[in-house]
């Protein structure tokens, strides 16, 4: 049996995460800095590189829903 490792991920958060936060910050919180909820979303990838097989995603609906959105499999991940 393989011994347990440590793999660090890497986070991944898309451009338009930006631009979603920009939109709610100057439209809807003003001046209120309280906490909000991000979603993420977790990924392995066994078949990358070590160095890009460990993610944690940020998508643009992170801060505008509480249920995740993932985006479609891959065609490798999906079960035959």
């Amino acid at each position: 049996m393989a011994a347990l490792k440590f793999a660090p991920w890497q986070s991944d958060v898309d451009v338009q995460f930006y631009a979603a936060l920009a939109h709610i910050k100057i439209n809807h919180d003003k001046l209120d800095d309280s906490a909000r909820k991000v979603l993420g979303l977790y990924e392995t990838r066994p078949g990358d590189h070590a160095a890009r097989s460990m993610r944690v995603q940020i998508l643009p609906n992170a801060l505008t829903s509480d249920e995740c959105v993932c985006p479609a499999p891959s065609p490798r991940m999906r079960p035959r």
